[in-house]
Formats: C-alpha cells, structure tokens, sequence
C-alpha cells in the first residue's frame, strides 16, 4: 500500500493577493477544488475501484484492507487530503505516482499560480500503525514545504504588458466590474475569474459551491464587488474582514491518533480521523449559516431592502443593500474561505463584530452538540476582526484581522482561558507597524490602557472588566436615550478618557450635570466615576463603535466561560 497526503501551499497570497473581491472568491473556489473534487476525480481516474461514492462522500464499509479497492479516501477536511493506495508495492506506488501526475496537471492548468504539496509513503497495513506512518507523511509534507523552491515564472519575452492584479504577463482582457473597465490580466487571474463569474444559470461556480453549503435568500445575491457590500449615502463605505480559526483542533487530532497508536486499530483511526474531519466541517458551516439565517432575518424587518438600528424608535445606523444589475439585492456579507474550523468572511464594516460574535458563539454551540471537544465538550475559535474602507488594499487588510485573531489567541492561551476570544481595530487610515506596536502608539496613555482588548466571549473567569459583555453593555448605553444623538458629548468623553481621571470628573461635573457614566460591569464600582480602574478603561472601546455595531438577535451572551484549563 502507499498513503498519500494532498496539501496546498502559501494560499493566503493567492486567495487575498487582489483587491478584486471576485478573484479573492475564485482563488478560494480553486483552493477549496484542489483538495476536493480534482483530487477526488484523480482517485476515481487512476483507480476506478474506490469508496467515493455520490456528491464525493465516503461509503460506509468499504475497506481497503478487504483487499477489494484499489484506493480508499481515508478522509478530506481542512485542507488536506488523505487516500491509500491499495494492492502489492510497486502497484500501489504506480498508482499513488499516476494520481500525483493527473492532479499536478490538472491545477497547473486549472489553477495556474497555485502550489499543491504532495507526500507519500509506502505502509503495510497489517504491520505498521497507521499513526505513526501518517506522522511520517505529514512531517515528509513539512520539509517539503519549507524546502520547496519559490516558483520563478518566465516574465516574458519582446514587448509584454503586466496584468492589474499580480504583475506577470497578461495573456487577455477581463471584464471590469463595478464601472471598472476592461483590465490586462494574467493565466492565474482569468482562473479566478472564470470560477466567480456568473454562468448561464445567472451564477457563478463560486456562488454555487457556497449555496451548497449555507444557502443562500430568495431574491438576494452573493458580492462580487466590494462597492456591493452595502452603504449610507454621504458616508464613506467601510467593510469589515472576519478570520476565525478553532482552537488546539491540531492537538485534537494529535489526541485522536494517539487513543489508536497501534496497528490493531488503524481502522478505528481512519474511522475517527473521518468523523471529527466531517463534524467538523459541519459544525463550521452550521454556524455560517445560522449566521446568514440572523442577517436574513435583520433585512426583513428593514423591509427587505435594508438593515435598521432604532434604539429607542431613533435611526442610528442604516445599511442600504445595494441594488443588483440583473435582479434583486446583494447580500452585505460575503464567506470566503469556508469548510473546515478556518473561516475568513467580509461584511459591511457595521456588521463585523455583531457577526463575529454570533458565529464564535455558534461554533461553540455546534461543536459541542457534536461532542468535538476532549472528553465529550466542544471546540472553541479565536477571531480577528479588521474594519477599514472599502478600497483599503486588501491583502494587507487581511493580514491584520489574521494577525488580531492570533492576538486573541496568544491571549487565549497566555491565560489559560477555556473560552473564545476575539480582537478587533477600527483602521480609519493607513497602519504604520503591528498591531501591537499600533496600540502602544495610540491606545495607552498615562493612565494606562484605553483598549480592554482582546477579549473574551463570555465572561472572562480571570480579568472580568476584559470581556465583551462589558463592550457590549457600554455600546448598549452609549445608544441608549441619554446618549443617542449627542456626538460631541460623547467625543467630548472620549477625549476626557484619554486625559485621565480627573478630566473624566470635570466631565461628569461640566457635561453631565454630575450624573455618572453607565454602569458596565458590576464590582467596577470607580468606571461610572472616573472612567477607569487601575489601568483599565470601562468605556473607550465601546465609544470607538457606537455609530459602527448593529446589534443582532443571537449574539453571544455573558455566560461564564469553563474554568481555565489545568
């Protein structure tokens, strides 16, 4: 037998190298094809005696070992996919070679720009476990990885002209969108685009692929453009991008193939690998789709073509759903990269934190419905949440929320917290340095820390001011009656918090007429007061979203997280 492994390399550049949000959909479409359908059509090209059956699912009792498959899918999910090549040595590694050949082809044509990384190893099932030889494989895949030539592309010969969006030779013309016109573009771009533009049936096989997974509303679409995200007449168009990412799943897995180390249960292994890969994955699009659910529900009470926020019967903020060219509206939130516990989405820069929270939550929810979690419990996510404007160049915009989701996570682990965490920076202008770096410039004063961030999902069992229920409660204020309406109070706040405590008390004697500021947190008994405690700042964050959060139904609550790991 030969066990094989499927992975694909530096796809962060490719997905989210364009500010073009189509080429971003179709470079995700391509990966996600990579290690899906191509690579199990290979399997079914080079081996026709296999277990895919219908829609590329696993059928149940087909086993490589009854000596009657040439290949046995072993599992697919998270990027990775793994068969085994069954018969006699030099048969199976034929196999594994021709499968390696006709998928390489297959993205080189396809999917010009994208890198697979491809590992195998020859196993005996009855003699060998199935846990060490995969640990074999997947350590083979990682010196791969890091010892792989960056590709050199020829640039061209005589006189050539560069595509818009990557720079290499351009072979044609693509259309524009958005009033955009017809731009040079290159091999890997008129891939992306071909995938994200609509086919007959009026969509794309991008649309499509998403559909299948979350659905989608009647008489609404899935953006193109990130002009189609939504907006508010007079005001400059922002957009917020979402990465998630589940926490310790690789040390989950890592625990899975170490109740099953030895050879006697390599089925059971391949049985479990399967399961988690699948519920996983599951869980994940549950959640993104109970997410779109609440979006759903928000447009039809603004009467369908746009989502309201009244606090106390006042319009604060309105999103108004841009108008589709052929018909209906666009829908203000767009998935990217989906199917596993990694998941990148872009929404209307209002939205951002109200939807990362409820699909934190949601995971949550699902995977422990699923019993993901060690001993029966479920998984939990870190996110990053970037907000900038809609033109804002998106590679580096992504960067950002990716490096605010491993910001929740170091902080996650730094303090052993049991929960999900989140970070999130409103990025009005250009950003100069890390988010750390950014936070030492503009965010700690005398005083001490304005930001409460990261924080936890729910409350925080260590440090309780650093939570989002306490974000949450003071936005909740701040749109409330005494506050709605009066911007420069409140910029007249802010600007207090920044000075310290005394000048949030002559704030409260000038501006307030001595009334305190809301209470956010009980046992917080000095915010209403001075504005801080310690170094914490109660009030800073939630001023920063007051006119950028619309609050959805089914967002995350303030339950208490699990005791800190031990």
């Amino acid at each position: 037998m030969w066990l094989v492994v499927v992975d694909t390399m530096q796809i962060q550049p490719y997905i989210f190298g364009s500010n073009r949000l189509r080429e971003n959909v179709g470079a995700s479409y391509l990966v996600g094809a990579a290690t899906g359908d191509w690579a199990f059509g290979a399997v079914r090209q080079v081996a026709p005696r296999n277990n895919i059956g219908p829609g590329n699912t696993l059928i149940d009792g087909v086993w490589i070992e009854h000596g009657n498959l040439d290949a046995e899918v072993l599992y697919a999910g998270g990027g990775n996919f793994v068969v085994l090549f069954g018969g006699d040595d030099e048969r199976a590694k034929e196999l594994a070679r021709q499968f390696t050949t006709r998928l390489s082809q297959h993205v080189l044509l396809e999917a010009p720009g994208l890198q697979l990384a491809i590992a195998g190893l020859q196993m005996n099932w009855y003699e060998e476990a199935l846990r060490d030889k995969r640990n074999a494989v997947f350590h083979l895949l990682d010196v791969q990885k890091r010892t792989h030539a960056r590709s050199a592309p020829l640039l061209g010969l005589s006189v050539t002209a560069a595509c818009r969006s990557t720079g290499l030779p351009a072979t044609d013309l693509v259309p524009g969108i958005g009033g955009e016109p017809h731009y040079l573009a290159s091999d890997e771009i008129l891939a992306k685009v071909a995938v994200a533009w609509p086919q007959e049936s009026g969509t794309s096989l991008a649309d499509d692929r998403l559909q299948q997974v979350i659905g989608r509303p009647e008489g609404y679409r899935y953006p193109a453009d990130f002009d189609d995200m939504g907006a508010t007449p007079g005001e400059y168009s922002h957009i917020a991008i979402v990465h998630a990412d589940g926490n310790g799943v690789g040390q989950r897995i890592h625990e899975i193939c170490n109740r099953h180390r030895k050879k006697e249960q390599n089925r059971d292994l391949v049985l479990a690998l399967r399961r988690f890969s699948l519920n996983l994955a599951q869980a994940a699009q549950q959640a993104l789709k109970t997410v779109l659910d609440s979006l759903e529900t928000a447009i039809a009470e603004g009467g369908g073509t746009s989502i309201i926020h009244k606090p106390n019967k006042e319009l604060l903020i309105q999103i108004d759903l841009v108008k589709s060219e052929k018909d209906g509206y666009y829908l203000p939130f767009r998935p990217i990269v989906f199917g596993g516990d990694d998941v990148t989405f872009v929404c209307d820069g209002r939205l951002g934190l109200s939807l990362a929270t409820m699909y934190l939550q949601e995971f949550e929810n699902r995977t422990a419905a699923a019993k993901l979690g060690e001993d029966g419990s479920g998984l939990t996510a870190c996110a990053g949440v970037a907000i900038v404007k809609s033109h804002y160049p998106f590679a580096r915009a992504y960067e950002l929320a990716e490096e605010l989701s491993k910001a929740a996570k170091a902080y996650c682990k730094d303090e052993r917290i049991a929960g999900s965490c989140l970070d999130w920076h409103f990025a009005l202008s250009g950003l100069g340095g890390s988010i750390k770096e950014i936070r030492n410039r503009e965010y700690k004063v005398r005083a001490g820390d304005l930001a409460l961030r990261p924080v936890t999902l729910k409350a925080n069992p260590k440090h309780s001011q650093r939570a989002w229920s306490v974000v949450a409660a003071g936005i909740d204020a701040f749109q409330g009656e005494k506050w709605v309406g009066r911007r420069n109070k409140i910029k007249a706040l802010r600007d207090s918090l920044r000075e310290g405590t005394d000048a949030v008390k002559h704030f409260i004697a000038t501006f307030n007429n001595g009334q305190s500021l809301p209470p956010v947190l009980p046992g917080m008994d000095e915010w209403p007061l001075s504005g801080w405690q310690g170094s914490y700042c109660g009030y800073f964050d939630a001023i920063e979203l007051v006119d950028w959060f619309i609050p959805l139904e089914g967002e995350a609550d303030a339950t208490p997280a699990n005791e800190p790991a031990s």
